[in-house]
Order: C-alpha cells, then structure tokens, then sequence
C-alpha cells in the first residue's frame, strides 16, 4: 500500500476514534443527567410506605356524640394521636383523627361499624381515608382498615390501622 494511502487510512481511523469517543461521552452525559432528573424527581415526589400503627389513646372530653381521646401511637408513623370519636348508639361509628409525628402531621377520617353495639367494650371496624397533613406529609393520602375497641366504662380505646400512606 502506497504512504499516502497508509496516511489518509491512519487519518481516518484517528477521526473514527475520535468521533465514537464523543459519541461515548455525549451518550454517558445524557445517561447521566436522565438519571438525575429521575433522581430528582423521586425525592421531590415523596414516598410510600404500608403502614401499620397502633394507639392506647385515654378519654380527655367530650361534646354531645363525640368524645374525644388521645394517646401514643407507635407503629411505622409514630407519635402522638388525637381521636374525635362519635358514636350516637347506632352501631355505626366516625372518626377524624391527626397523628402529630415527628416529620409532621397526617390527618383522616374513618367510618365504621360496631360488632357488638351492647357490649362494655364492643369492638369496631371500617375503611380509613387520609386528607392531608403538613411538613414532610403535607400531600399525605391514603387507604386503610381502622380496627379498634371502644371501652365504655372509661371511654378509652385501643386503635389500629393498617394501610397505605403517599406522601
């Protein structure tokens, strides 16, 4: 093969070489920042977790059909929780509560159904919907199963809840 030949052949094997280590480099940033993007947008999207909490929650006072309790809640979203509980004697039963945790505060509401509306301590249950919050869950959503019973005697419960919390 003549010299010229051999040089320009040289040439352009270098400017090939050249053009696929661009390609490589352009194709690695694009990875790259896709990569950040959808990082970005993960945490600025929030999470979601399965959650299941449990409350001791004591009676503090009450206004007409709604008693209203407190207590502690530990569990996956632990802190402290605030119950307003009505209950007409029907055994259908409502609840709006806010668990003021650490990170921030989630509130809901649920309905329920006594399954021994004569019982001292009848026990309840029902489908629990989340309505917001404020701080790290202030686009807290969510469903779940409220469990609970209800002591008459002292007007305390014991809650349970088990769901699905976005934020």
């Amino acid at each position: 093969m003549p010299a010229d030949q051999r040089s320009s052949r040289s040439e352009w094997r270098k400017r090939r070489g050249e053009r696929v280590r661009t390609r490589t480099v352009r194709r690695t940033l694009a990875a790259s920042l896709s990569i950040a993007v959808v990082t970005c947008g993960v945490a600025h999207a929030g999470g979601g977790l399965n959650v299941y909490d449990e409350g001791h929650l004591h009676y503090l006072r009450s206004s007409g059909d709604r008693l209203i309790d407190e207590g502690k809640a530990a569990g996956t979203v632990p802190g402290k929780v605030i119950v307003y509980f009505e209950y007409t004697g029907n055994p259908t039963v409502y609840a709006h509560f806010t668990i003021y945790a650490r990170a921030g505060t989630i509130s809901g509401y649920a309905k329920g159904r006594l399954s021994n509306p004569t019982s001292p301590s009848p026990s309840f249950r029902g489908a629990l919907s989340l309505s917001g919050g404020a701080g790290h869950y202030a686009h807290a959503h969510g469903s779940g199963e409220l469990y609970g019973v209800f002591y008459r005697r002292n007007y305390a419960m014991t809650v349970q809840t088990r769901g699905r919390l976005d934020y």
